[in-house]
């Protein structure tokens, strides 16, 4: 008799202990990785490359407006560029991925606050959200995110149409799409960031780009003061 009442008491333990485990387990698989910190590559690349090599696949309608931002394109690397009000304005999140600044990610409770030093530009990634559709055009976008496993995917949208993709004068419309995966890259020494733009009016198909920021602990984001006759960075300070 004792051993047949001993059975479903060892059977209730075994269970509480399997459900405990399970609940720890969701509790592990539900905790968002953690990707703050400071990310910042001194020497990124100079263009955009996309991922499989091929071309950026502009239409007729891309090739003609890249063609008409050339002026501006080339107004803007004369020297010191960074006195014209257009060097200014946000610079949108392809072309930042070009500049020499630093990126802070801060993360709290249903967002996560991506900070660039560049034109101390901030933006926020609201997490488990659908897009607003009454989201005021802006030159970041407005942004949604969730995890993908130890992945950030960020989609923007809602963008105006007064940044170029890149350095060069890529263009875009109001239209444009931008989904972005970030995660840790391996080793956790840097932040690995591939974007894919989607702009049906500018571009033939879907065309993704990837970078990887390295992790710097020893630096902090900076004041970045820009106008139209003063531009002050922690680089015209190491200038003087």
């Amino acid at each position: 008799m004792r051993k047949l009442k001993s059975v479903p008491v060892l059977i209730a333990a075994a269970g509480a202990m399997s459900l405990a485990g399970a609940a720890q387990s969701q509790g592990r698989a539900g905790s968002s990785p953690d990707l703050t910190g400071v990310y910042f590559n001194a020497h990124p690349a100079k263009a955009l490359k996309t991922v499989d090599g091929r071309p950026v696949p502009l239409t007729d309608a891309g090739r003609k407006a890249m063609a008409a931002n050339a002026p501006k394109v080339a107004a803007s690397k004369i020297t010191p560029a960074g006195f014209a009000m257009d060097a200014c304005v946000p610079f949108g999140p392809t072309r930042l991925l070009e500049q020499p600044y630093p990126l802070e990610i801060v993360q709290k409770d249903k967002s996560v606050l991506l900070i660039w030093e560049h034109n101390h530009v901030g933006e926020r990634v609201y997490l488990d959200e659908k897009p607003d559709p009454d989201a005021d055009p802006s030159y970041m976008g407005f942004s949604v995110g969730h995890w993908e496993g130890a992945t950030l995917v960020v989609q923007s949208s809602h963008f105006n149409a007064a940044t170029f993709l890149d350095d060069e004068g890529l263009p875009h419309t109001a239209d444009m799409t931008v989904v972005r995966r970030l995660r840790k890259a391996p080793g956790g020494r840097g932040l690995e960031v591939q974007a894919t733009i989607t702009d049906p009016a500018m571009y033939a198909r879907p065309w993704t780009v990837k970078t990887v920021l390295p992790l710097r602990s020893d630096i902090e984001t900076e004041e970045f003061v820009c106008g139209q006759k003063t531009l002050e960075t922690r680089y015209t300070r190491a200038a003087k």
